[in-house]
């Protein structure tokens, strides 16, 4: 009886490995394209890769309306059935957004998981600090806490402005979509 179900377990195991290996990860990622499109984000000039179990991009440019928003060195996008998430490295602004907030970015990491159904986490650390927060799925809300660096707390007041003042020192930002 346990040879049996620990068989059962091997091939579940095997098939659900195998799917996410042949998922068509690249097809995925230009259906999503197309959708942030109806947006007017618009993603260019980057290399897709799938490599198995990652879908890897390189060098992509972002457009928001047509101006140039920002340039995302490396993206790595992880696609499991209970663990999903996207990673993206070397992220610089256009210089646009100098006056509201510095421009380079060294990481962001957005997380799914089925063990936290309801919520997508997100990890960044740049030269504007640390921030933490998490997007509730069920009511479309975004709650972020900044953990700010010194430069951002000396140049850039008028962005910390429009966000909330913790006790500890923090600022938090919520919305709801």
């Amino acid at each position: 009886m346990v040879k049996k179900i620990s068989i059962f377990f091997a091939y579940t195991l095997f098939f659900m490995l195998a799917l996410m290996y042949f998922t068509p990860k690249d097809s995925i990622y230009f259906s999503f394209e197309e959708k942030i499109k109806q947006v007017d984000v618009v993603i260019s000039n980057e290399q897709v890769k799938d490599s198995g179990f990652t879908l890897n991009i390189t060098d992509a440019d972002i457009s928001f309306k047509s101006i140039s928003s920002a340039k995302v060195s490396k993206t790595s996008v992880t696609i499991f059935a209970l663990y999903n998430s996207v990673n993206l490295k070397g992220i610089t602004l256009s210089s646009t957004a100098k006056s509201f907030a510095p421009l380079n970015i060294e990481s962001v990491n957005v997380v799914y998981s089925i063990f936290n159904p309801l919520y997508a986490t997100i990890e960044a650390v740049g030269e504007f600090g640390e921030l933490e927060g998490e997007f509730n799925i069920a009511d479309n809300s975004l709650h972020l806490k900044l953990k700010p660096s010194q430069e951002m707390l000396k140049s850039y007041q008028n962005s910390l402005k429009q966000l909330s003042k913790t006790k500890n020192g923090d600022f938090v930002y919520d919305k709801t979509f």
